[in-house]
């Protein structure tokens, strides 16, 4: 079977079965880093102490932070392939079109921004908690590197969680979930929560303009994790239902 064959066929059972299992870990997966960083240095409201406050706390958790942050890269770049799977669920078998194309885009712009927010803490400003932390450091010398990491912070900050997930990652959802409501591959509640979902997550990306968001980031982010568990108890659901 020629690759042209495998775009104009229905999805095999195998496809959903991979896309339901994926769907649930993209899902799920976000608990690992949240109980870890939140254990650790009360993530995610780390995200605003002060780098006087930050910098020690980072140190002293240096190990537990690494291990955090490591997994909620992970989980980021994982998004690329549930972003890719949930497309090919969502269109009609064929060539994707301009909709799934931008989806596409979006999806692998906004792995590549969260990936980018989160190696912050595993770079930078893990090297900024060890100079901070060099005996007899001078008062002029411990305001620089709070400013440096107050800088860093706030880049990649914009970066991952505005640019990134409140930016690219709702243009993702809502481009996949009009590629629902029109080809009709998925149900209809899975296009209608998806464009909810889209809206929801795109709300802390607000901030950006000086406007403070309605919601917070914990709770927009709660939302597209729920999205994605239905939709991958669905994948599942349509995988065990096929005979091939």
């Amino acid at each position: 079977m020629t690759s042209s064959d495998t775009l104009t066929t229905p999805p095999s059972r195998t496809l959903w079965l991979v896309a339901g299992i994926v769907l649930l870990l993209q899902g799920f997966s976000i608990f690992a880093p949240m109980v870890v960083l939140g254990g650790a240095i009360q993530w995610p409201d780390s995200l605003d102490y002060p780098p006087a406050q930050m910098l020690p706390l980072l140190l002293e958790q240096i190990d537990a932070v690494r291990l955090g942050y490591g997994l909620y890269l992970g989980y980021s770049l994982l998004f690329l392939v549930t972003g890719a799977l949930t497309i090919r669920l969502a269109s009609r078998p064929g060539p994707l079109g301009t909709l799934g194309l931008i989806a596409l885009g979006a999806a692998a712009v906004s792995t590549l921004a969260r990936a980018i927010g989160i190696i912050r803490w595993l770079t930078g400003s893990t090297a900024l908690a060890e100079a901070y932390s060099v005996p007899g450091l001078s008062a002029d010398a411990r305001t620089a590197i709070e400013a440096t990491q107050g800088a860093i912070n706030s880049w990649g900050g914009a970066i991952g969680e505005a640019l990134g997930v409140a930016g690219f990652a709702a243009i993702w959802a809502i481009a996949v979930s009009l590629l629902i409501l029109r080809d009709r591959q998925l149900p209809a509640w899975a296009g209608l929560t998806g464009l909810a979902a889209g809206v929801l997550v795109a709300l802390p990306g607000l901030e950006l303009f000086g406007i403070a968001p309605p919601v917070s980031i914990v709770l927009s982010t709660t939302g597209i994790q729920l999205w994605f568990m239905a939709l991958g108890l669905l994948f599942l659901w349509r995988g065990v239902r096929r005979t091939v």
